[in-house]
């Protein structure tokens, strides 16, 4: 995937106004469920650009149940409705994971695995700006909720990697949606996933 840069903003542009640039880019589909066991029928796609300094995200999903428990800054937000970015650059095998539910409650941690990571400082996080639109599904709609959730992730955020800029980086990653204590709990992601 190349990821556009929108050279019009940066980590300091009014999340609203990136909101409405990245509903004009192309969506991709979080669609590939891994575990047959948790199925359900939740909708999701993501759109991602950059700023040169910041990595901009917007996902929007459309599900059954809104549920929020978690409400502190690197909490267990894979428990609410929850979307993910799966990020190393470069050659880099440490990774970052950056978790929100949808009332924009963020995790971030740094690691090689699923069990060693390391989590970022809170005050760090805090650089992290989110906007959030949560609405009833229109009449006829196959699910009850749709949601949408912007993210602007400023560099410094990936203080690990040393980062000047976005432009010309290579990387890779992955992007998640779940919702671990739904009452149908799911995991989808959108490339496959071993």
């Amino acid at each position: 995937m190349r990821i556009p840069l929108i050279e019009s903003i940066s980590h300091n542009t009014e999340i609203e106004k990136v909101s409405l640039l990245l509903d004009k880019l192309s969506q991709f589909s979080i669609s590939y469920q891994p575990w047959s066991a948790f199925k359900s029928n939740c909708q999701t796609s993501f759109v991602i650009a950059h700023a040169g300094d910041a990595i901009c995200l917007k996902f929007f999903v459309k599900e059954d149940v809104i549920k929020v428990s978690t409400y502190q800054t690197n909490g267990r937000v894979h428990k609410d409705n929850c979307v993910e970015f799966f990020i190393a650059f470069g050659a880099q095998k440490k990774y970052y994971n950056i978790e929100l539910n949808c009332t924009g409650i963020c995790l971030i941690g740094f690691g090689e695995g699923r069990l060693n990571r390391v989590l970022l400082n809170e005050k760090l996080i805090a650089n992290v700006k989110t906007h959030i639109k949560i609405n009833t599904a229109p009449l006829h709609s196959t699910t009850k909720y749709e949601w949408e959730i912007t993210a602007i992730l400023p560099i410094e955020v990936f203080e690990a990697s040393n980062l000047i800029s976005f432009h010309q980086l290579n990387g890779f990653g992955n992007f998640f949606k779940c919702g671990d204590d739904l009452p149908q709990p799911h995991f989808y992601s959108w490339n496959e996933i071993e």
